[in-house]
């Protein structure tokens, strides 16, 4: 899911041009819907005020929703580099938000934060995007490095092949993901144990599979598990 995302049914792949094209509801007095071009050009804005720039990016729309990818050049090294999840909608079914996360170049699999949202709002009438985004890409910068050292903690932390198998057990037992994950993500786990048993490992087993599902689907997920292992020590 480099700078991508997977067609799923009900799900259509999107460039920021074709975001321009798409109708948005007319807003009401305490309501008013934001273009998903505009929230995406806002977003970039703020990013390069920043020095951050957008290397990759891919949207998805189902419906009114918009779920969208965005890798940036920002602290990249050798393994990954920084990397934006997006949510929101049209139809006040979703709030905005912005996931904080990391993009492995290696396995091609996307990290999120558990609990780094980066700025979660309903579309009203008073919302000023660019400041919303400011203080939010504020946040952005400052709670990556809290990514980065939860992800050193999990290279670092090793697993028994048992304590492996109770977390894949406990994960899907609260129901985050579809159960037909489970086979997938105990074969690629044994498939890459040569690499090494460690927390990082048996999380990049989970999001190999966890992006391959609907991109409405697959952003909570993908946050969940972030939280899910900042608890596992």
């Amino acid at each position: 899911m480099a700078g991508k995302l997977i067609a799923h049914c009900g799900a259509t792949l999107m460039d920021r041009e074709g975001l321009q094209a798409l109708e948005t509801p007319p807003p009401t007095d305490s309501w008013t819907p934001i273009p998903h071009y505009e929230l995406v050009q806002a977003l970039d804005g703020q990013l390069r005020a920043r020095g951050i720039n957008i290397v990759k990016e891919s949207f998805a729309i189902q419906k009114a929703k918009l779920f969208g990818v965005i890798d940036t050049d920002y602290q990249v090294a050798e393994e990954g580099g920084a990397a934006i999840g997006i949510r929101t909608s049209n139809d006040k079914s979703l709030a905005l938000q912005l996931a904080i996360g990391f993009r492995n170049f290696v396995c091609d699999n996307m990290a999120f934060a558990g609990d780094l949202i980066a700025l979660r709002r309903k579309h009203t009438g008073h919302l000023d995007l660019h400041k919303e985004f400011a203080e939010g890409i504020t946040r952005y910068v400052r709670d990556y490095r809290r990514l980065q050292d939860d992800i050193s903690v999990w290279k670092e932390t090793p697993i028994t092949s048992e304590r492996a198998k109770t977390l894949i057990y406990d994960f899907f037992l609260q129901k985050i993901v579809p159960i037909r994950l489970f086979h997938p993500v105990v074969s690629t786990y044994q498939a890459t144990l040569h690499q090494g048993q460690n927390i990082w490992m048996l999380n990049n087993a989970f999001t190999r599979h966890i992006q391959k599902l609907n991109p409405g689907l697959a952003f909570s997920p993908t946050v969940k598990l972030g939280k899910f292992f900042e608890r596992v020590r």
